[in-house]
């Protein structure tokens, strides 16, 4: 059960080796109509979708991203156990620099608390962005022990045209480096799409836009999952409701509500 919240690597194994070729396959063989995740990507999520080069930052988010000035707050929860997850996103800065703040609480039972806060920064240049954060996480159980752990993550992200190659390093300093590579097709066509890989799974998720609505479908391999959310969109504010299946973990199973505060988002394709 640690496991969940520990977020171990696991080591490599030659049965997951098939699906790394399928992502390098798919990364030059796809054709330009399939766009990826266009941003604003939902924060803390887990795993799918976290190189996105725009949106609020979260967990699993690579701080490598173009400022899009907004604020949110999520909730998280698992089935069949009584885990919730609190998070508190915010960033702001222009084209040539973004800073982001995120924090959040999980609980568990009676057995596990976690206080989790991360700084980022990223700086744009040319066709890159470069970027890195610190996380501080307040570990303890409660009536027990208490502890403080250290994270940081590296990321890079590089745009040719409207395709965002990413990559980032992160990890605890008491837990080793955990890397993960991406890539993003990003346009304001309405199906988009996205690539992930963090040597353990592939993830491979798909967006279907109109004027109000936004559908993700998010799936995982091998041990197979699945993901579904549902967004709204009006004014500078927006919704999300997402649905995990055949996977029971905190980040699956959310709802988010965030608000931007400029007039137009960033162009960066």
């Amino acid at each position: 059960m640690w496991s969940v919240f520990l977020f171990a690597r696991k080591g490599f194994a030659v049965r997951f080796r098939f699906f790394w070729i399928l992502f390098v396959f798919l990364s030059f063989t796809m054709p330009e109509s399939i766009r990826a995740a266009e941003g604003r990507a939902p924060f803390a999520s887990l795993l799918a979708g976290g190189l996105s080069p725009v949106g609020l930052g979260g967990f699993h988010s690579t701080p490598a991203r173009y400022a899009d000035p907004s604020y949110g707050v999520s909730f998280y929860w698992m089935d069949e156990v009584d885990e919730i997850s609190w998070n508190l996103s915010l960033e702001f800065g222009d084209r040539t620099y973004r800073v982001g703040s995120f924090i959040a609480y999980q609980s568990m039972d009676s057995l596990y608390r976690n206080l989790y806060s991360e700084f980022s920064f990223a700086k744009p240049w040319m066709q890159f962005v470069f970027g890195m954060s610190y996380g501080l996480g307040m570990e303890w159980v409660p009536g027990g022990g208490s502890w403080a752990r250290h994270r940081f993550k590296w990321a890079l992200d590089y745009r040719w045209r409207n395709i965002h190659l990413s990559g980032m390093l992160s990890g605890y300093m008491d837990n080793g480096v955990s890397p993960i590579l991406g890539i993003h097709w990003i346009t304001d066509e309405t199906i988009s799409a996205f690539v992930e890989c963090n040597f353990d799974f592939l993830y491979v998720g798909a967006y279907f836009r109109w004027k109000f609505l936004e559908i993700c479908t998010s799936y995982r391999f091998p041990d197979f999952a699945v993901a579904l959310q549902f967004s709204f969109s009006w004014a500078h504010y927006g919704a999300s409701f997402a649905r995990g299946f055949k996977h029971n973990s905190v980040g699956w199973n959310s709802i988010h509500i965030s608000r931007w505060l400029e007039n137009e988002r960033p162009k960066n394709n």
